[in-house]
């Protein structure tokens, strides 16, 4: 990590615009200062609806009757005197997002891995900056337009998600795009055991 410029990430929004009905994507914007949003970078992370919602209530500060999983962990961390610190999307490889939970205690700092959509999740709740690598952020961004559009980038889809997108652009005739997809998916080779339900 040392010597790599990171870029701080916030959590812009959740949309639901996705093929498939069990993810969500989490909207991740370049911090930017106020008015430089030109070229302002965005990076989509597929979460899963249980941490999609977990977001959402700590972004409008929702009240719930009772502590939910994110609330146990961040209670037990500060029960132990520690604290989380930061949390850094480290890697992305074949559609799946890896990241980083820095914790803190008596002056030490430590990191264990985690899912990306939980470290989100995490780092809303605590209001911890989320940070990926400038070089990593450019290779998988997309870039807001002026209209405000934007659409998910084949190369940060996972396999999973690839390939009910090709059945459904098969089945609406739109066979560029479904050839597409196709060379994508088998570029790729054969998903990892450990890559399946990695959201």
């Amino acid at each position: 990590m040392e010597g790599k410029r990171k870029i701080e990430l916030i959590v812009g929004e959740i949309l639901n615009r996705t093929p498939s009905d069990l993810a969500l994507v989490a909207l991740l914007k370049e911090k930017v200062a106020e008015g430089d949003e030109s070229s302002l970078r965005c990076l989509p992370v597929l979460v899963g609806p249980l941490e999609a919602q977990a977001i959402i209530v700590s972004l409008f500060r929702h009240k719930i009757p009772h502590p939910g999983i994110y609330d146990l962990y961040l209670n037990t961390l500060k029960q132990f005197d520690g604290q989380l610190t930061e949390v850094e999307i480290f890697k992305i490889s074949r559609g799946i997002f890896y990241s980083h939970l820095f914790m803190e205690r008596d002056g030490n700092t430590s990191f264990i891995e985690c899912r990306t959509s939980d470290a989100l999740a995490l780092a809303v709740r605590s209001n911890v900056p989320i940070y990926i690598e400038e070089d990593l952020l450019e290779r998988n961004c997309i870039r807001l337009q002026p209209d405000g559009a934007y659409s998910l980038p084949i190369a940060t889809a996972s396999t999973k998600v690839l390939k009910e997108a090709m059945e459904q652009a098969i089945a609406t005739e739109n066979y560029e795009f479904a050839a597409r997809l196709r060379d994508e998916i088998n570029s790729r080779g054969q998903a990892d055991e450990s890559d399946k339900d990695l959201i």
